[in-house]
Formats: structure tokens, sequence, C-alpha cells
């Protein structure tokens, strides 16, 4: 458009096209046309503003699927579908294409994408298949039974599904947890209340005193793929989420009100890039301050209302990726030290860890030392010293599934790795523990790990699934960890055990204290005669310090509150946590069966060379 026609535009009309637009509020028609007329941007640049990553991805058109046939072991190919395969992908062909050939019949062919289609003439023609009850979309999985390619197991975004008449009807089997978790975050609450945003479903929270059987504490707060939360601590009803490429909202859920808080660029300026899963941080100093991730870093000093750049670009301006369909040269984690309000370091999906000293005013590069051109999945800024951070790094799209984990002491100039005795695989998230410094915790792409010597040695949690954890976070005040994994929901881990470990670790015996057991008159008995006796059970955490020790015989002694053993047990145990249950049974030889009554009791827990004692409670 000319300067002249645009010139001539109806103010009104104008006005509308800013505002159905989403252009900041700042921008008038009168004030687009006084900027025209200074020369600071041309018409054509109103038209350049438009379109989001959202809007590039799911808009583009997609060509395909396509289904190739091979009669000769992959020497010559053949496309075998006779008509477009419309609407089987909305966006990039990558996230599926899964096909499946029946094991007794290659006529018979599934493909997976958005929804699931079946041929029964070797890919010429197709039917949608999972649609006659309520099965989720985005498949990915199948495994169809030699023995009968009726019965067959669909894996998709849903969960798992189970059909015997060949995908035309499914049953859920929406008996385990297998929420995919990007992240998670803590409210100050009593009981405090856990956030998250998971894959495909949205943002939802619920009571840290849940369990997988009970769906009735979570609520979804918002829809889309959930990315990060921030919570009020002081007013945990305000809310900061939204969902991907950087579409975040202020929820005030007292009054329902959703405001959209994602920062614009000017006109004629250039787009904001934001990651798929962008990160937003609350400040440690004031819950008012945010901080918000494209390839430049932005703050908002009044809770999202407005936002200033606080640095340059920060990533490697690559261009060339830059055209993809999705984002790339973002940043992908921001730290703000809780220890000192202008330390700030954040990582880039290419390779970059920077930091800023000063609030912003400088920033420089301190990753130069680490591996190049990798994504920085987190950067962890110590509560202990500001000088101290932690570095996790991955190199999924060089098809490279290294082990890339480091700390740093002097603000980034130097780096070590501490990987340790960890296992090879993608690190996705590492926070250090607020109360004992040397005490690590980290998330790969197949288990969660536990460190106590900053690094050196690691132990894998084996109560959580071997599954990607994605992100952690410590209650301060509950000294919980809650993991979020993407693929088995949410945990939380009672950090007191490894507290009580932490300085004792070299100790040939440390026991952990145990819960209190809830006493009841109904021990012992059977309420009908297929119903299992009703008894007791308390479950002991102990630790070994010997790196030897594989098959440690532990004796247990069970004193009464006048110092009289009541009982004695025996167990094995290996270097590391152990556990041992007990049914509080003190039956004598009499047969008479008997259990621990009300009181206090002393646990004694020995081993050849040490012994260690805790108290346990009947209540």
């Amino acid at each position: 458009m000319s300067e002249e026609k645009f010139f001539n535009l109806d103010n009104d009309a104008l006005n509308q096209f800013l505002k159905e637009n989403g252009f900041p509020e700042k921008y008038s028609a009168q004030r687009v046309k006084n900027e025209v007329q200074s020369g600071l941007y041309d018409p054509q640049a109103l038209a350049q503003y438009l379109g989001d990553a959202n809007e590039a991805l799911f808009d583009t058109e997609v060509t395909g699927a396509e289904l190739y046939r091979s009669s000769d072991g992959g020497s010559s190919w053949e496309k075998v579908n006779s008509y477009d395969l419309d609407n089987l992908y909305y966006t990039y062909g990558y996230y599926f294409g899964e096909v499946r050939v029946s094991p007794t019949d290659p006529e018979v062919v599934y493909i997976m994408g958005v929804p699931m289609l079946k041929s029964t003439d070797g890919g010429k023609t197709w039917e949608p298949k999972a649609e006659n009850q309520p099965v989720h979309v985005d498949h990915h999985a199948m495994w169809i039974d030699p023995g009968d390619p009726q019965h067959m197991l669909l894996g998709n975004d849903g969960g798992l599904y189970e059909s015997h008449d060949g995908g035309t009807n499914f049953i859920h089997h929406n008996v385990a947890p297998v929420g995919q978790f990007y992240t998670v975050n803590v409210d100050m609450e009593e009981p405090y209340n856990i956030y998250g945003g998971l894959q495909d479903n949205g943002v939802f929270s619920g009571s840290s005193q849940g369990s997988p059987n009970d769906d009735t504490h979570w609520e979804r707060i918002m829809g889309g793929d959930g990315m990060h939360v921030a919570i009020d601590p002081e007013n945990s009803n305000l809310i900061y989420t939204g969902f991907q490429f950087g579409n975040y909202f202020r929820i005030n859920q007292q009054v329902d009100e959703f405001n959209r808080i994602t920062p614009k660029h000017d006109i004629a300026d250039e787009h904001y890039r934001f990651n798929w899963n962008t990160p937003l941080n609350m400040s440690h100093h004031n819950s008012d301050i945010l901080y918000m991730g494209a390839q430049k870093l932005m703050r908002s000093m009044d809770r999202g209302e407005t936002w200033t750049e606080i640095s340059p670009d920060l990533t490697n301006e690559d261009s060339a990726q830059q055209e993809g369909n999705v984002p790339y040269s973002t940043i992908t984690t921001i730290a703000e030290s809780p220890l000192q309000f202008n330390v700030i370091w954040m990582g880039t999906d290419d390779g970059n860890i920077q930091l800023t000293r000063d609030g912003g005013s400088s920033w420089e590069l301190v990753s130069e030392n680490l591996p190049q051109d990798r994504w920085v999945s987190e950067v962890h800024a110590s509560v202990h010293d500001p000088a101290t951070a932690y570095a996790s790094l991955n190199g999924y799209r060089f098809d490279e599934f290294k082990t890339y984990i480091y700390k740093t002491t002097d603000y980034g100039q130097t780096w070590k790795p501490i990987k340790g005795n960890m296992p090879e695989d993608v690190v996705n998230i590492i926070v250090q523990d607020p109360k004992v410094p040397d005490l690590l915790y980290a998330g790969q792409d197949n288990g969660t790990f536990v460190s106590f010597d900053d690094g050196e040695n690691w132990h894998l949690v084996n109560e959580i699934p071997n599954v990607a954890s994605y992100d952690m976070v410590v209650h301060p005040r509950e000294l919980d960890l809650v993991v979020g994994t993407h693929g088995r929901s949410i945990f939380v881990m009672d950090l007191e055990p490894l507290h009580t470990v932490a300085d004792r670790r070299d100790e040939a015996i440390v026991a952990a204290k145990p819960d209190p057991v809830q006493f009841s008159e109904n021990w012992g008995e059977q309420e009908a005669p297929y119903r299992e006796v009703y008894e007791p059970s308390s479950k002991w955490l102990y630790w070994i310090g010997d790196t030897e020790a594989s098959n440690e015989t532990v004796s247990i002694q069970i004193l009464n509150s006048d110092g009289e053993v009541v009982t004695d047990l025996e167990t094995k145990g290996r270097y590391g946590f152990n556990t041992i249950s007990w049914n509080l049974d003190i039956s004598d030889e009499d047969g008479e069966t008997k259990y621990l009554g009300k009181g206090k009791y002393t646990l004694i827990f020995k081993t050849d060379n040490q012994q260690d004692e805790v108290q346990l409670s009947v209540e």
C-alpha cells in the first residue's frame, strides 16, 4: 500500500484493524500514521507484524501422508494410497507417521496420525478407526497380537487402549497415571497444591495429598499444551500460566479473570521467537516481577501488564533455522539468583548460557567451554551461593544421547562435569537442595537420581518409574521433592530421610524416622472368609554406607518405653537406601495373635560394625 493510500484510511476502521489483530494498546490509528509519516516504518510493516508461531504451525498446508510399499526389500518403492490422506496430519508430519502391518495379512495396514486410519487393500483406500468411543487423538504406538490380529493395543496422548475387533471399538485402560508433564510447581497453601503443564491436556492443579485413584483433587486451569506455571506465594488465586509458543495469561481464580500477558514486539521490529515450551519465571525477590524468554529476555515489574527487554538477542541467531515450522534460536530456561536480584542466568536451544550480574544492563556468554550447539535444558541458580549454578544440555537433534551436566562456582568462568556414575542418557533437569548444598536431584529420560556428594555419585530413585523426568521443585516449607515425569505423572518424595543421611552417608547404618502408625482395635480380624486378615503395616527406611555391602545382615530390636525388648527382626541390606515392612505382629509361642499396642517404641538397627536407633509411635 502506498503511503498516500494509507494516510487516507479511515481512522475508525484502522483502529478496529489494530484492535482485532492484537497490536499493542499503545498503537492507535493516529500514532501509526504519524510514525509512517516520520519514516519510522512503511505501511507494509503493519502487515508484516501479523502472524505467530501457533498460527504458522496449525495453518500450514501439509502434503501427505503418503504411503509407500516395497516388494523387493527396499530396492524400489511404489506409492500405494490412491487419494490424498488429508487431515491425518494438521502440522508437522514427523510427529506421527507410524505404520503397522497385520502379522497375518500384508494387505491390512494401519497408519497413525491425529486420527488413525486402516486399509484392507494394501493402502489404496482407507477408513478411520478408534472413533466409536471417546478415544483420545494423537496416536503414536500400536501392537497387533500375532496370534489374533483383531486384538491390538493402541497408545496415544490419552493413554492405553485395547481393541478386540481390529480397531473399531476400544477399551480405555485408564488405570495408570500416565500424565505427560512438561513442568511442575507448588503453592504455599496448607496442605500445598501442585500445578503442572501437560502435553496436549492443558494445565492442572491438585492437592499434594491426592492419590492416583482419586481424581477429585484435581482441576483444569486452562487448555492447550500446558506449559510453565507460576503461583503468587501470598495469593494462590493469582496464577501465571499458558500454552505453547509463549501464549501466557494472568489468571485470578477468585473472580475467574483471564488476562493475556504475552509480550508484543513493536511495529517494524523483529518478531519475538517463543520456544514451544517458553520459560516464564516469577522473581524470588518480588512476586510482581516476572521474566519471560523469546530470543531476548523480558522482564515485567507489574505482573505482566507491561514488559521491558533487558537483553539483546541472546541466541546464535541461526536465521537458516528460524524459518522452520517450529521456532528455533530461542531461550529455553531462565534462572534468577535467589540471593541476588541482579544475577540472572539463561540458556537457549542453540547452546548458549548467558549471565548478567547487573540486572540485564550487560550480558556475558559463559558457555564457550561447554559442548556447542546443544539444547540447554536447564540452568539452576544455587540458593547457597550466587556464583554457583548447575546446567544440563542435550543433543537430541544430533541423535546424541550423552549425559551433559555441569557445575560452576565462579559465575560460569569455568564448568566442572558432575556426571559421576550416572548412566549415559539425556538430562532434562537438575536442582540443588535448598537445605543441604551437596544434595542434588536430576531427571533423565530414563529415571530420577539423587546425589549426596555434589554429583560425584548418583543413586537411582527406584520407586519412580524409569520414564522421562522433565521438571522438579522442592517445596520451600515442607521440603518435599515434587517430580513431574513425561509419561507417569507426578511423584512427591519426603526429603527428611535424605537430609538425615546427607551428613552421615559414610556411616555403616543410618535409620530414618518412620511415620507414626494409627492403632486399631480391629487388627487381626477377618471381615469375611474371602477377605484378608486386617493387619497394620509400618515401612522403615534405612541407609547402609558401606559401598561394598551387597548382602549385609541387619538386625532390628524393638524396645518398649521401659527399655524391654519386645521382639527382634532380621533382614538383608545393601549399599544405599533399603526398606523393610513389618506388620507389628508380636505373637508369642502360645499362638495368640498380638500386635504392638499404643505407645512409644525404640527401633535399634544393627550391623556388625555399628548401630543406629529411631523412635516409632503407635498412636
